[in-house]
């Protein structure tokens, strides 16, 4: 007999088991840092070393386009073993945390939209799309950027604007292209709070609070990197090929398209 309590319960179970494939994914292959990733490395290790937020130690330039996931990286480094910490597992396991609250966020995203099914197939997409796994086993603030993102949008829709601030500025922080998403939400938000304003829909308008959360985090760094780098634009590191190293690893799914493996299963 058709029972939709028991079948909600079933989509709900399956909803986990997506989010715990897109763990899977991520930590069981281990890290396999790809080229980019080592620049924001070396920043926070410098961070932790008390040489500040810099590639080379007395070069005060901004090489990183990833501030926010720099000084993530160096607060995790911070609790487990400084500047000797293992970064490219702390990363990974940031990106297998930031990964699955981005598959556990999109169906609740397609309910909002009253596209749950749609949610849940962007969620299994998400959770093992080769590219999404590369970037996050590559060290990439990829993960915590789209997890953001989302939890922006989802935050929006549900009439969070403070929250929905908080993380949207934050996501520019992580990667400033998120402003390509960021920017049409931000206009809509705009033209909601200006019907509300004038007694027209049902939007909320815009509190102090909900401007402090975008001027906080962005004007903080605007100040701060005005300060030490003199501009708060990044400019390119040296190379830091020096530090690749490519490690023996076993075949497998977490290796598809990696560039810098040595196998030839990537190369396929």
């Amino acid at each position: 007999m058709y029972n939709p309590l028991v079948l909600r319960s079933l989509l709900r179970r399956g909803e986990i088991l997506i989010v715990l494939a897109a763990i899977a994914a991520r930590t069981i292959p281990g890290p396999r840092t790809i080229d980019d990733a080592y620049i924001t490395f070396r920043y926070a290790q410098n961070l932790l070393q008390g040489n500040g937020l810099v590639y080379n130690p007395g070069e005060r330039v901004l090489g990183t386009t990833t501030p926010a996931y720099a000084m993530l990286l160096a607060g995790a480094g911070l609790l487990t073993g400084g500047a000797q910490a293992s970064f490219p597992l702390l990363s990974l396991l940031m990106n297998a945390v930031a990964d699955g609250l981005t598959c556990y966020l999109l169906p609740r995203l397609g309910e909002k939209l009253g596209q749950r099914g749609a949610g849940r197939a962007a969620a299994l997409v998400w959770a093992i799309a080769p590219w999404s796994v590369t970037f996050a086993i590559g060290g990439m603030e990829t993960s915590l950027a789209v997890t953001l993102t989302t939890a922006t949008f989802y935050l929006h829709l549900n009439d969070r604007p403070e929250a929905a601030a908080l993380c949207g500025s934050l996501a520019l922080l992580t990667r400033p292209d998120s402003l390509i998403f960021l920017l049409p939400l931000a206009l809509a938000r705009l033209v909601e709070a200006l019907r509300a304003r004038r007694g027209i829909g049902v939007g909320v308008p815009v509190r102090s609070a909900e401007v402090l959360a975008v001027i906080a985090p962005l004007g903080a760094w605007t100040v701060a990197s005005f300060a030490f780098y003199r501009s708060p634009l990044p400019n390119s590191p040296p190379s830091p090929k020096p530090a690749y190293r490519a490690t023996s690893t076993p075949r497998g799914w977490g290796c598809w398209r990696r560039p810098n493996c040595p196998r030839k299963c990537c190369r396929r």
